[in-house]
């Protein structure tokens, strides 16, 4: 998996579709809507019972994005899932796999540097409050904070509209409805963007 994202990254910084047109403003502002995929796992310490495993989720939801020359400010408001999966060893050594299904309304904001046009390199904090926290499958408390490094990269000619987000959200609180453990969200999410840009004046 680290090998995969490594060659994915390396491809995305190599291609001449990161290049930009339409968003090399030096000032300026727009919204956009966002839909993508995350890997998700739990971070697990304190229980030797549970084995973490990967699930493949979605995520939605909208962002603002304000440049100022090369310093970005972008928050969004996120509708996505957490958790990942368990596999929980048996007396009769058989594995039983659980699904994990943490349901968040998240914040995240984030701040950017634009190295080049078409790239810009983003970290921040993300707020989470859980939907389905108390549940079988839900998170053992309402709040998360996390901490995303990521990257935004701008297309160019027919798809100059669209933007593709990769990043890595490191969760900080212990979410886990075990007392005696510690369960942290680890996630890894690809989105794509398609921006709203302010129309030309004429």
């Amino acid at each position: 998996m680290q090998v995969s994202r490594l060659l994915l990254l390396i491809f995305l910084f190599g291609s001449p579709m990161v290049l930009r047109a339409q968003s090399n403003k030096p000032v300026g502002g727009h919204f956009g809507v966002k839909v993508g995929g995350s890997l998700t796992r739990l971070s697990l310490s304190g229980t030797s019972v549970n084995i973490p495993k990967q699930n493949l989720d979605p995520n939605i939801g909208i962002m603002y994005r304000y440049r100022l020359h090369r310093l970005v400010l972008q928050p969004e408001l996120m509708l996505n899932v957490k958790g990942g999966a368990f596999q929980v060893e048996q007396t009769n050594a058989a594995r039983l796999t659980i699904n994990n299904t943490y349901t968040y309304l998240s914040v995240p904001i984030l701040f950017g540097y634009i190295p080049t046009e078409g790239l810009t390199i983003q970290a921040g904090p993300e707020f989470s409050y859980a939907l389905n926290s108390g549940s079988s499958t839900g998170p053992g408390r309402n709040n998360d904070l996390g901490v995303i490094l990521g990257v935004h990269y701008d297309f160019l000619d027919m798809l100059d509209k669209f933007s593709l987000h990769l990043r890595y959200i490191y969760g900080l609180t212990n979410v886990s409805p075990e007392a005696t453990a510690t369960y942290q969200n680890r996630v890894f999410q690809a989105s794509i963007v398609y921006n709203l840009y302010p129309k030309k004046k004429k």
